[in-house]
């Protein structure tokens, strides 16, 4: 598994990828990243990009403004199924 600091970086990364007109020193934990360009389209993509990286299965009750406004909600999520799945 990996550690928190592996899967802020990882995701920061995937969300950058999904909006490649963003810097990454515009986008913090805390950016809104629906202000930035995330449109449903590509939270799709990026949806898709976290399960296949870090191996977990995201549900329809996983997508929430809350979880995919911003880095922080993404990484909470993806530690959270993380380590259900190890359970």
């Amino acid at each position: 598994m990996q550690s928190l600091a592996e899967i802020r970086q990882t995701t920061k990364q995937l969300v950058l990828e999904i909006l490649p007109e963003v810097s990454s020193e515009e986008l913090s934990l805390e950016s809104d990243i629906f202000n930035l360009g995330l449109n449903s389209i590509n939270a799709m993509n990026l949806l898709t990009k976290l399960q296949e990286t870090f191996g977990i299965e995201l549900t329809a009750d996983d997508i929430t403004f809350e979880n995919f406004q911003n880095v922080a909600g993404l990484v909470k999520l993806v530690e959270k199924k993380s380590s259900k799945q190890i359970k």
